[in-house]
């Protein structure tokens, strides 16, 4: 450092200031570096030998289980050492771009985000208000077994049937027609005329930081595709303040006591937090998979564990599959909750099984275990063995070794086989941990094929272990005259 300071900053005193040769007189006292003790080391290169410890410095401890590893291969625990050094993934050229856009969006735009925020706080109090008359209101509370209104983390809400009901509303609180179309609550018809975008709908508003940035309304139970009343679930438009593949759904605020819990739709995260009693808050993708921007959402408030409980049908475990690749290069460390077959957390409620699900999410083990068993039980021995050394090679470090003695056991193999494997599938995660993850995404399609094989022949087993029912109460065949049959 005092190299540099020197030649950026030459001091009085110089024979060739230009040149950045420093006077003789100049230089640093001999005593300088004595008694000096690195507080932060940096190591280079290979990891150093722990028969040569650092002057004055603990030297860094390996992760329990991996040290005598080493003596067998590769460094496992040098590769852990980095592993927890990691932060999340650069962005991407594409994010940088993104960003950029969206800033560029607010410079030209002649509205504020504190506008806008209010005018979708105006329109929540507006559906909250027209909730207890509304047909919602019923709805919701068969559907969770709790009367909803005045929930303070759900503020459910009733978007009237009418065309401009909130058009006219927010008018007469001074709200202009632009900003309601920049805010996304209100929308131009063909006809060129403002109407409301949600309409007769059950809504509830998506929430970050205490702000509101938009809303997703539920249909009329009765409504179907055909009844030209839109699709299930809407989601507000692409707005200033709301992008949906940035943005989670969730139904309470994501503090440091409660868990999140990754569904697949916004009754489901309803279901989660309503069943887990301040322990669970649900969170739900809208409109889309779980994406990267709201994995490192997750990542930023701090909750690396949470629990996924997708839909158990096929699709909701190909989702799992997916979340888990799109969680773990965040540094995420993510559990499964196994719900019974062919149901989700809103069906559990809806069907008072709300124990169940709470069940379901205290007993919920790490999703690496249930996609490494998978493997093992679609794939041939060798096959699943490289797949899930893939899958361990995503999780924390304090797994490796646990999760190596065990495919170890599954396959008669020394673990110092699988180490070396391991090794080379960590430092590679470790080089490029967004790379590695979408690798393995690519063969998420090869996964749904083996879950719905496996499905197919579940139920083939089924039938055919039906027993053959005959009927007693007929009268007995007479024998017909033996005749010649001409194959």
């Amino acid at each position: 450092m005092w190299r540099i300071s020197t030649l950026t900053h030459p001091p009085v005193g110089f024979e060739d200031a230009d040149a950045g040769v420093p006077h003789p007189d100049d230089e640093p006292p001999a005593d300088l570096w004595d008694d000096y003790q690195p507080t932060s080391p940096i190591l280079l290169g290979d990891p150093p030998d722990h028969a040569t410890a650092t002057h004055g410095v603990d030297p860094i401890e390996p992760v329990q289980g991996l040290a005598d590893a080493d003596d067998e291969g590769p460094s496992l625990a040098w590769q852990a050492i980095i592993r927890e050094s990691l932060g999340v993934p650069e962005p991407t050229r594409y994010d940088l771009e993104k960003q950029f856009a969206r800033a560029d969006a607010w410079r030209g735009s002649p509205h504020t985000p504190e506008r806008l925020a209010a005018v979708n706080r105006l329109t929540a109090d507006f559906y909250q208000a027209c909730y207890a008359d509304s047909w919602a209101r019923p709805y919701l509370t068969a559907r969770f077994g709790v009367d909803l209104t005045g929930h303070p983390d759900l503020q459910a809400g009733y978007a009237p049937a009418g065309w401009t009901t909130l058009v006219t509303h927010l008018r007469r609180q001074g709200v202009s027609e632009t900003e309601m179309l920049a805010a996304g609550v209100a929308t131009t018809a063909s006809t060129g005329r403002l109407i409301d975008r949600f309409r007769d709908r059950a809504v509830f508003p998506i929430r970050h930081d205490g702000v509101i940035l938009g809303f997703v309304g539920r249909r009329h139970p009765d409504r179907t595709d055909d009844d030209k009343a839109g699709p299930k679930y809407l989601n507000t438009a692409d707005t200033l303040l709301f992008h949906k593949g940035d943005q989670l759904f969730a139904t309470g605020t994501l503090n440091a006591s409660a868990t999140p819990v990754i569904v697949e739709g916004p009754m489901d995260a309803i279901a989660v937090t309503l069943a887990g009693n301040g322990t669970y808050v649900g969170v739900a993708p809208l409109g889309t998979s779980l994406t990267d921007d709201q994995a490192a959402q997750l990542s930023q408030l701090g909750h690396r564990t949470p629990i996924v409980a997708t839909d158990a049908d096929l699709a909701g475990r190909v989702a799992a599959e997916r979340d888990y690749w799109i969680l773990t290069p965040y540094g995420h460390d993510p559990r499964h909750a196994e719900l019974p077959d062919g149901t989700d957390p809103a069906d559990l409620i809806a069907t008072g099984r709300g124990r169940v699900l709470a069940e379901a999410l205290e007993h919920a083990r790490p999703l690496a275990e249930q996609l490494v068993d998978e493997r093992f039980a679609h794939l041939p021995a060798s096959e699943a063995a490289v797949e899930a050394l893939r899958v361990i090679a995503a999780t924390p470090p304090e797994r490796w070794e646990t999760a190596t003695q065990d495919i170890a056991e599954r396959l008669g193999l020394p673990a110092s086989l699988l180490r070396t494997a391991l090794h080379d599938l960590v430092e590679g995660w470790n080089r490029d941990p967004r790379g590695a993850a979408q690798t393995a995404l690519r063969d998420v399609n090869q996964v749904k094929n083996r879950f719905a094989k496996a499905e197919a022949n579940s139920v083939h087993e089924t039938v055919d272990s039906r027993p053959v029912r005959t009927r007693t109460d007929l009268p007995t065949p007479t024998p017909s005259p033996a005749r010649t049959v001409d194959w």
